[in-house]
């Protein structure tokens, strides 16, 4: 439990003393899930961070509209909600569910204030998980244009992803995608299946499944 804790975002780097001292004055909730249930929903009010300790998880963003969404599988452990923590909109981005039995770690945002205050390395760490984040989120913006289109779905798909690696699987139609990208839904079919017989992803009815989303963007140089 020590090891699984100190490899947290924003508990690395503690000392075991240090840990102890928070397991002994502080009061953390853990808790079992099974596969299929649901940790956090978009649009409800974040009021903690929920670290993933062990198991299988994703999230699911929705387009405005509803008319498409990705999945996407996270590695663990990992933190679900620093992001909402702060700010003018204090609300899940994303819902995320188990996917297998998982074991969870709640810790309240009143909590989290005190921690970053005492603790040096913890303030730190959400620092650094923030900024990271930004910088993130921002890169897609400034890449090349692709020369092809094959590229340009790629690069697509990695503006709306949140990490650009695992497995990703997109819902939406060829049509709608051919609407984003300016293009007719017959050159991005034919461009999706020349992906699809590379091995970098597969079809089925309006299901994009892209299983190592690391290779799909080494192959463009994205």
């Amino acid at each position: 439990m020590f090891d699984t804790l100190l490899s947290l975002p924003l508990f690395q780097g503690l000392g075991r003393a240090d840990l102890n001292r928070i397991l002994e004055s502080t009061h953390l909730e853990f808790e079992k899930r099974a596969g299929g249930s649901v940790i956090v929903r978009e649009g409800d009010l974040c009021e903690g961070v929920t670290f993933v300790l062990d198991g299988k998880v994703a999230i699911e963003n929705v387009a405005a509209d509803g008319s498409w969404l990705v999945e996407e599988e996270l590695p663990t452990p990992t933190a679900v909600g620093i992001e909402s923590l702060y700010g003018s909109k204090r609300t899940y981005t994303s819902t995320c569910q188990t996917r297998s039995q998982t074991r969870l770690l709640w810790v309240d945002k009143r909590t989290i204030a005190a921690l970053t205050a005492y603790f040096e390395v913890f303030r730190i760490n959400l620092l650094n998980h923030l900024s990271a984040s930004l910088s993130r989120a921002q890169q897609p913006q400034w890449l090349p244009a692709p020369d092809t289109l094959e590229g340009r779905i790629v690069a697509w798909f990695r503006a709306h992803v949140a990490r650009p690696a695992g497995q990703k699987q997109f819902r939406l139609t060829m049509s709608l995608l051919g609407k984003y990208l300016g293009e007719d839904y017959r050159y991005i079919s034919r461009a999706l299946h020349n992906l699809e017989h590379q091995g970098l992803l597969s079809l089925s009815r309006n299901t994009i499944t892209i299983p190592a989303f690391e290779q799909l963007i080494m192959h463009y140089a994205l």
